[in-house]
């Protein structure tokens, strides 16, 4: 079972990805893979061909956890966010 510092540490480390691809750090159609073996939960952001998809492995597009914020700018969409984060903490 997880903490919540676990929970917001995983939230926090999203976001950091989603606010990077949103600054154009990433391509537009990278994703985001959450890994989660042998007690560690690891986070890449890459394009799809070159994410190793294995049992446990999620894949999340990082266009879909963008929404548009105040003034049509955009910013990482922390419901989807907290709702992965929760997800993979408490359930894997």
């Amino acid at each position: 079972m997880s903490t919540i510092q676990d929970i917001h540490a995983l939230e926090q480390s999203i976001y950091d990805i989603v606010q990077d691809y949103i600054n154009g750090d990433y391509n537009e159609d990278d994703v985001l893979a959450i890994d989660h073996r042998h007690g560690e939960t690891t986070l890449t952001a890459d394009i799809r061909e070159t994410i190793k998809s294995r049992k446990g492995t999620e894949i999340y597009t990082l266009k879909e956890l963008v929404r548009a914020g105040e003034h049509i700018s955009l910013e990482p969409d922390g419901d989807k966010i907290s709702e992965i984060a929760n997800s993979w903490l408490f359930l894997k």
